[in-house]
């Protein structure tokens, strides 16, 4: 007589159903049933030598493919070796689902036990929890929807008895609840930024991970042709406007000498999906005396945090660029804008790959800015780049281009060093694919 399925094996084949296809894991006593029942499930087990080269990876492969991404490990240990990896993804926003064992309810006797709770939501995680078995389930789609809808990494615990509790046979199949669609921005808000931006003279448009997110690039730079604005990204959203004309690359820390120069002359800059941080701004110094500020996002916390804002938003980036644009078409306006032969003359002249330099290559060493350039020039053009924090961490953002946000994957949010060998292990050994072949292959599923 079979025996009914237990609740490791039912959640995983209800992640598997929710579209998960791949789990980056090191195995330890508290999660080889769930990890074992993803594999049995059709779900491809990627093995780490170290929890926080699963988190690095997972988040990596998230931030490429967009699609339901799993990390399982250990209790305790297991899940401490990965927080790190687990807080860049949160700071991220990168939706992704860590599978971590607990030890069995109420063994907090174990060495094994921590409060995983307190310890995920430290590091701006959600924490979420499968409670009893009868609950396991729900608990599991509510940690997805969580996941997948408001784009959080969450972190499920699963305690060991629960894991292997039996359920039975004739189970419901569950679904994802439909997505909510995007948050339009409220028509006055609409209205008054529009305004704005016919009062505008030197527009900017600044794009972040938000806007990669949204997928709002093709809206934005409509936007930004409609209204003769100029185009740059913070790093998180580095690769956006890849190849366009009127893009000033990354804006801050890691600016051109011409993004500097042109993004201080703006009046108006307009922040889709974009922290507006002091990397970013460069403390403000970016930003001009009188320059108006509207900042678009869609998590309401983040609205003026960094830095006032005239203009505060709280709606999705592309539904936002998509509003501001019938309501200029409404008005039949044609806002003059900066965009001219002069600026863009200007633009190639000054950016990274064309602005003069004194080369100080010795030989013994080579500059970093030369070495830099002449290694771009060597990598194919389709190509995904991941990168790490620290000294150095500069040259990679500057000097070697994308070709779209999804083929940039650079840890700066929680700024570890580190985290750089670990990605490269997930794009490279595992993945070996490039982001446009990623892209196809999840739309082709």
């Amino acid at each position: 007589m079979k025996s009914d399925p237990t609740v490791a094996a039912v959640i995983a084949n209800d992640l598997a159903a929710f579209g998960a296809r791949r789990c980056f894991a090191l195995l330890g006593t508290a999660n080889y049933r769930i990890s074992h029942a993803l594999a049995e499930a059709g779900v491809e087990l990627v093995s780490a030598r170290h929890e926080g080269n699963a988190a690095a990876m997972a988040d990596a492969y998230a931030k490429a493919t967009g699609e339901l991404t799993l990390v399982s490990v250990h209790s305790g240990p297991g899940l401490t070796n990965a927080i790190t990896g687990i807080g860049e993804a949160a700071k991220s926003r990168t939706p992704l689902l860590v599978l971590a064992g607990d030890v069995p309810t109420g063994a907090v006797r174990s060495n094994f036990y921590i409060d995983q709770a307190e310890l995920v939501r430290s590091v701006g995680a959600v924490s979420e929890r499968i409670h009893t078995p009868a609950t396991a389930r729900e608990d599991t789609l509510r940690a997805v929807r969580r996941a997948l809808r408001d784009r959080q990494t969450v972190v499920l615990s699963l305690p060991g008895d629960v894991q292997e509790a039996s359920l039975g046979s004739n189970l419901e199949p569950l679904a994802l609840p439909p997505d909510a669609g995007r948050l339009h921005p409220d028509p006055r808000a609409v209205k008054s930024l529009a305004d704005e931006i016919l009062r505008a003279e030197r527009p900017l448009i600044l794009a972040g991970r938000g806007a990669v997110l949204s997928d709002a690039e093709a809206a934005l730079i409509a936007l930004g042709d409609r209204i003769g604005a100029l185009l740059a990204t913070t790093v998180c959203g580095h690769g956006l406007f890849a190849g366009n004309p009127w893009s000033l690359g990354i804006s801050g820390g890691f600016s051109s000498p011409v993004a500097d120069e042109l993004i201080v002359q703006s009046d108006l800059v307009l922040a889709f999906g974009a922290g507006l941080t002091q990397w970013t701004t460069k403390k403000g110094k970016l930003i001009a005396p009188g320059a108006k500020v509207a900042q678009i996002d869609v998590e309401l916390a983040k609205l003026g945090y960094q830095m006032p804002a005239q203009f505060a938003v709280h709606a999705d980036a592309r539904a936002t660029a998509e509003a501001l644009l019938a309501e200029l078409d409404r008005r039949a306006a044609k806002p003059g804008g900066r965009r001219s032969d002069a600026v863009r003359r200007q633009i190639v002249s000054g950016d990274n790959h064309h602005s003069p330099y004194e080369d100080v290559s010795t030989a013994e060493f080579i500059d970093p800015r030369t070495l830099s350039k002449a290694v771009d020039e060597i990598l194919p053009p389709d190509r995904a780049v991941a990168s790490d924090s620290g000294h150095f961490c500069g040259w990679v953002p500057r000097y070697l281009r994308v070709p779209n946000a999804r083929a940039s994957c650079l840890s700066h949010s929680f700024q570890s060093v580190g985290l750089d060998s670990v990605r490269r292990s997930a794009w490279r050994s595992r993945i070996r694919k490039s982001s446009r072949s990623l892209a196809q292959e999840t739309a082709d599923s």
